[in-house]
C-alpha cells in the first residue's frame, strides 16, 4: 500500500493532534477551560483530519464502516475554535450547561446518518465507489452548513478579540506576542473559511475535489495551531494583560517584596482572627488599614498583585471558605443556603452565588453534592 506525500504529512498531522490532546487534557497546570477547549479542539480536528484522508486516499474501503463517521463531526470544528478563544482571552470562563447547545447540529447531523451507520457494508461500499466515480464525496447541502457554521463562529471570535482584547494590547508592549498568536490563529482559520465559501461560488470547481480540499485545509490549520503553541505556549495559562496592567499600575511603587509579603500575612491573620471580620457585611479596608498601619493604596496594591484580584475578592475568599465549612458541616445541616450565605457575610443571595461560582467554579448545590458531610475547620486558628 502506497501513500502519497500529502497523506503521509496530513496522517502525521492527526497523529500529533491526538497525542498533544492527551498530553493537554492531562496536565493540570493550566486552566480548566482552557485545557478542555484546547483538548476537545486538538481531538476535534485530528479526528477530521485522518478520517478525511482515509477517504479521499481511497483507503477508507478497508475500513468501510468508518465512512461519514467524520461528518457530524464537522459541526463540531467551529465551536471548538471558538471556546478555544474565549478561554484564552477571558481565564475566568466556565463552561455552563447551556453551552451544551452548541452541540446541536452535531446531534442533529448524527442522527440523520443513524440508518447509514447500521447499513450493510456492500451498501457502503457501493455508495463509496459510487461517489468517487462522480468526482467527489461531498456532499452539497451540509458542506455549504459546515462552512456557514465555520464563518459564523469566525465572526464571533473576532468579536471576542475586540471586546476582551485589541484595545489593552494596543497599549501594552509586553503583551505584543499574542497579537502575533491571534494572526496566525486567525489568518488560518480566515484562510480556512473563506476559501471554502468561494468554492462554493465557483460550484464547487474550483479547487478540483472540495472534500480533498477541505481536509488538507483543515490539516494546515491544524499544524499552524500546534506550532504556534510551540512558540506561545504561555497563551495555554490565559490572558496575562490583567497581570501586566497591575504591575504597570504600581510601577512607582516603593514597597519591597518583603514588605508586600509582610502585608499579606498581616491581612491574613486579622481576617482569620477569632472575630472573624470578614462575616461583616460593613467591613471596610479604610479600618483594616488603621488596625494593621498601613494605607489603603498599599493594602490595595498588595492584593491587587499577589493574588490578582481585588480586596473585595479577597475578602470574598474568607467568606467561601467559611460558607464551605457550614455547607459541609452537619452541625449547619438545617440552614438553607440563603441563610448560610447571610451568616458568611453576604449582602445578598445573588452576591454569594456569583463569587461562589467564581472561587470554586461550582454552585453551592453542586458543591454539596460533590462533597462529603465532615467538619473540617476553616482556617487553621
Amino acid at each position: 500500500m502506497s501513500y502519497t506525500l500529502s497523506e503521509l504529512i496530513s496522517y502525521f498531522g492527526g497523529l500529533m493532534g491526538i497525542i498533544l490532546s492527551i498530553v493537554t487534557l492531562t496536565t493540570s497546570k493550566k486552566t480548566k477551560a482552557i485545557k478542555y477547549s484546547l483538548g476537545s479542539f486538538l481531538i476535534v480536528w485530528s479526528i477530521v483530519v485522518l478520517f478525511g484522508t482515509l477517504i479521499y486516499s481511497g483507503k477508507v474501503i478497508y475500513l468501510i464502516h468508518l465512512f461519514r463517521l467524520d461528518s457530524p463531526i464537522h459541526y463540531l470544528m467551529g465551536p471548538t475554535v471558538y471556546f478555544l478563544t474565549l478561554s484564552t482571552l477571558k481565564p475566568e470562563f466556565r463552561f455552563k450547561r447551556i453551552h451544551l447547545l452548541h452541540l446541536l447540529p452535531f446531534l442533529i447531523n448524527f442522527i440523520e446518518f443513524l440508518p447509514y451507520y447500521f447499513n450493510t457494508t456492500d451498501f457502503k461500499l457501493s455508495n463509496y465507489k459510487n461517489l468517487i466515480t462522480h468526482g467527489s464525496v461531498i456532499m452539497p447541502l451540509h458542506y455549504f452548513l459546515k462552512t456557514s457554521s465555520l464563518f459564523v463562529y469566525f465572526v464571533a471570535q473576532l468579536f471576542l478579540f475586540k471586546k476582551y482584547q485589541v484595545k489593552k494590547l494596543q497599549h501594552n508592549k509586553s503583551n505584543q506576542y499574542q497579537v502575533s498568536w491571534f494572526i496566525l490563529y486567525f489568518g488560518s482559520q480566515f484562510i480556512l473559511t473563506f476559501s471554502s465559501l468561494f468554492d462554493h461560488f465557483s460550484g464547487l470547481h474550483l479547487f478540483g475535489d472540495p472534500y480533498r480540499f477541505i481536509i488538507k485545509m483543515t490539516a494546515f490549520l491544524l499544524y499552524c495551531i500546534m506550532i504556534g503553541l510551540l512558540f506561545f505556549p504561555s497563551l495555554l495559562y490565559g490572558n496575562t494583560v490583567v497581570e501586566k496592567e497591575i504591575k504597570e499600575k504600581y510601577s512607582h511603587s516603593k514597597l519591597t517584596n518583603t514588605e508586600k509579603e509582610t502585608i499579606l500575612n498581616d491581612l491574613n491573620t486579622f481576617m482569620k482572627g477569632e472575630n472573624k471580620p470578614f462575616l461583616s457585611e460593613k467591613i471596610a479596608m479604610a479600618e483594616i488599614a488603621k488596625i494593621i498601619k498601613v494605607s489603603t493604596q498599599q493594602i490595595s496594591q498588595v492584593v491587587n498583585e499577589k493574588t490578582n484580584g481585588n480586596f473585595n475578592d479577597f475578602v470574598n475568599s474568607f467568606r467561601i471558605e467559611e460558607a464551605k465549612f457550614m455547607l459541609q458541616s452537619n452541625t449547619y445541616s438545617k440552614l438553607t443556603i440563603d441563610a448560610i450565605a447571610q451568616k458568611s457575610g453576604f449582602r445578598s443571595k445573588s452576591a454569594f452565588y456569583v463569587a461562589f461560582k467564581k472561587h470554586t467554579g461550582n454552585t453551592p448545590k453542586e458543591f454539596i453534592a460533590t462533597s462529603e458531610k465532615i467538619i473540617p475547620t476553616p482556617f487553621d486558628i
